[in-house]
């Protein structure tokens, strides 16, 4: 079993939809999946957003999330984001870490893949 590390830079579907779809395809395969958001997609991490996501072509993105978080996968959203996009933790979802860059890359250590959308 593999490490598999995403980082999503930005809350448009051209930076969630291939993580979903990579990182589902990943978990799937038995390795371990980590997703790291940046303040730049916080903003998908508030509830009700990935529901809405949709994308032609695309299963839609609260099923792959699932299907991640199923197998064992990790989302974490930057603590930047508080303070940089003046959010609550509240205000997030409540299957996700709050975490500093730190504790993705120290989980993400020995990741044989690492991707960035």
């Amino acid at each position: 079993m593999a490490k598999v590390a995403f980082v999503c830079n930005g809350s448009e579907n051209k930076n969630i939809i291939p993580i979903l779809v990579l990182g589902s395809s990943a978990a799937a395969s038995g390795d371990t999946v980590y997703i790291f958001f940046t303040p730049g997609a916080a903003d998908l991490m508030k509830p009700g957003v990935i529901e809405n996501i949709k994308a032609k072509g695309y299963p839609d993105a609260i099923e792959l999330w699932d299907g991640i978080k199923t197998l064992g996968g990790k989302f974490y959203v930057c603590e930047l984001a508080l303070d940089a996009k003046d959010v609550k933790k509240e205000d997030l979802r409540d299957d996700i870490e709050l975490v500093g860059a730190t504790t993705f890359m120290s989980d993400i250590q020995g990741a044989q893949t690492t991707f960035s959308f």
